[in-house]
């Protein structure tokens, strides 16, 4: 945009600048041939009133005065001496006859001059000359060049206008552009279109276009959705049997070591796909946009305290504690199910990623119009790109890899944080700790 600007501007000075040097050599041009012609003229007609009708020089100065002031006129003889008038201060007499206009200067000031012969006597001949002041004839056009400069700024001046306008009005679209393409990431605005701005046809063609890229990412997200949503539909039943039929060979059948143990693992396993299937359709039906009751009462002090107990409880043999403030009110309304899912989620992986004997730090307040938990570990941290991933889809870092968790908690917990107006920030330091803090919005 700066660069077009720029372009734009640079192009507009060159055009004032050419305009400007065109008016001002026409103009002197102009001056110059009215000057000669003019000129011309007027010492011609007055080379014919000096003669008399007796053949005898003969100046009548008032007349002569009045009908050319500005003129310095000189009468010279044809011996080369000068028997009337003046010359202006300053100009040596040429005695040399210039029957076409010249030009002398004196000092700053030039002056055009021109010769014409007359006869005043039957033996004698000798001219006469005329001087007029460059500056005299110039102040004549004045207000042409007064117009034609002001014109040339005027102009400059709109086409000015004109750009700045134009740009505004497509930086706007581009901004329009940005701003929905920036939403394209979040799942409630796929299904948005930009509006087309109908000031400029190659943006509006750039929005078509990517109307129909949002068109066909939205029906892939659909798919995708729906896929997940499919898949863990039918994987209930066959686990549900898996587990039925585990548990009663475990419970009604005599084994051997090796045999109950085998069926001890095929039942974890089993109760390890259910919770993965459990958490898939919930997360399919958090993107799906289900309504949910959002109008319970919320107290974020009760549901921390009850999380941090439940999770103290897990704990047998580690020393891991739990240090809980309260700073602000932290109530507010929503879904009661959702945010104690979303709460777990972000205590449960403080626990998993902290030592023994660490101590994790839980914050509950108010802030703008938000309510928040924050919770802080002393653990292992994250490197700048697993922050980048956190919230992604099945995504497990490098320390987590062996965990029981399935990458699903986080996207779980930032997709009820935005159910509820909110959201999640994350801030971590490799060896270090991390810091999750969930955001929901406060109703008033």
């Amino acid at each position: 945009m700066t660069y077009i600007m720029t372009i734009w501007f640079i192009s507009e000075i060159i055009m004032f600048s050419i305009m400007t040097l065109f008016v001002h050599l026409y103009i002197n041009q102009s001056v110059e041939l009215d000057i000669r012609s003019s000129l011309s003229r007027q010492v011609t007609s007055l080379s014919d009133n000096i003669v008399s009708n007796n053949g005898v020089l003969s100046v009548d100065e008032s007349k002569i005065e009045k009908k050319y002031p500005d003129m310095y006129i000189v009468i010279i003889d044809d011996k080369e001496n000068v028997i009337w008038g003046s010359a202006p201060e300053g100009v040596r007499i040429d005695t040399n006859r210039s029957i076409a206009p010249s030009k002398v200067t004196a000092g700053e000031v030039s002056y055009y001059y021109i010769d014409r012969y007359i006869k005043y006597t039957m033996s004698a001949n000798g001219f006469v000359r005329a001087y007029v002041s460059e500056n005299d004839v110039l102040r004549n056009y004045i207000p042409i060049k007064v117009i034609s400069f002001g014109g040339a700024t005027v102009v400059f001046a709109v086409l000015t206008m004109a750009m700045l306008y134009a740009l505004k009005r497509f930086r706007y679209s581009i901004k329009t552009m940005e701003t929905s393409v920036a939403k394209i990431g979040t799942s409630q605005l796929t299904d948005k279109h930009m509006e087309e701005s109908g000031h400029y046809k190659e943006i509006n063609s750039l929005i078509k276009a990517n109307n129909r890229m949002l068109d066909r990412m939205n029906e892939i997200f659909a798919q995708q959705e729906q896929f997940s949503s499919d898949v863990a539909h039918e994987l209930k039943t066959p686990i549900a049997v898996i587990k039925a039929q585990s548990q009663y060979v475990l419970n009604n059948m005599e084994l051997s070591a090796e045999e109950k143990k085998s069926f001890e693992v095929i039942l974890k396993q089993a109760q390890k796909m259910q919770e993965l299937v459990i958490t898939l359709l919930m997360l399919s039906r958090l993107e799906s946009g289900d309504k949910e009751d959002m109008q319970e009462f919320i107290d974020l002090t009760e549901i921390v305290s009850a999380v941090c107990e439940a999770e103290q409880y897990k704990l047998l043999d580690c020393k891991i504690k739990f240090k809980i403030t309260n700073i602000s009110t932290s109530e507010t309304s929503g879904n009661i199910n959702l945010v104690t899912i979303a709460v777990t989620n972000l205590i449960s992986n403080a626990v998993k990623f902290s030592r023994d004997d660490a101590v994790i730090e839980v914050e509950i307040g108010e802030i703008d119009g938000f309510v928040f938990v924050k919770v802080k570990d002393n653990g292992i941290g994250m490197t700048e790109d697993e922050k980048k991933k956190v919230f992604t889809r099945l995504f497990k870092s490098d320390s987590s890899r062996n965990s029981n968790g399935y990458g699903l908690g986080m996207p779980i917990a930032l997709k009820i944080a935005k159910k509820h107006g909110g959201t999640i920030k994350v801030e971590s330091e490799l060896g270090k700790g991390s810091c999750f803090t969930l955001y929901l919005a406060k109703n008033k």
